[in-house]
């Protein structure tokens, strides 16, 4: 009995078509088709299955850089926060701090130096302010 695969290399044709396609065409005696068969159900099994572990690897990967996201989140808050703290007690304005900030981060090329990004965190980090512009009441009694 000749082997399946010594079949499929004597039997085997490939004619190129359009749009990056090929034809291929696999000539076998009828007592190898239901090998032949198996053979192509395992390599569809087997190519699912490694797609299936890709799948699951980009989960996993996006889930680690969403938990660094978090944590970088946190850590920049953290800063956000003694940077206002440590400029407002030197008797610094909160627009003068937020601006000092900015610079301080930009100096350092960070991704979320901007003075609007600055005043957003701080805000979400509990530090006392308004989104938006100031209000014109501010300098009244």
């Amino acid at each position: 009995m000749t082997s399946l695969i010594t079949s499929l290399h004597q039997s085997l044709e490939i004619t190129p078509l359009d749009n990056d396609q090929v034809q291929v065409t696999v000539v076998l005696p009828s007592d190898l088709l239901n090998s032949y068969q198996s053979l192509l159900e395992s390599l569809i099994g087997f190519v699912s299955h490694i797609n299936h572990e890709k799948h699951h690897q980009r989960l996993r990967a996006a889930a680690d850089l969403s938990v660094k996201a978090v944590l970088s989140k946190a850590d920049y808050h953290k800063r956000l926060v003694k940077s206002y703290d440590d400029y407002t007690a030197s008797g610094l304005s909160r627009t003068d701090a937020i601006r000092r900030i900015s610079a301080d981060l930009s100096k350092e090329k960070h991704p979320w130096a901007g003075v609007d990004l600055v005043r957003k965190s701080l805000i979400e980090a509990g530090r006392s302010g308004r989104v938006g512009r100031p209000s014109s009441r501010r300098n009244e009694p």
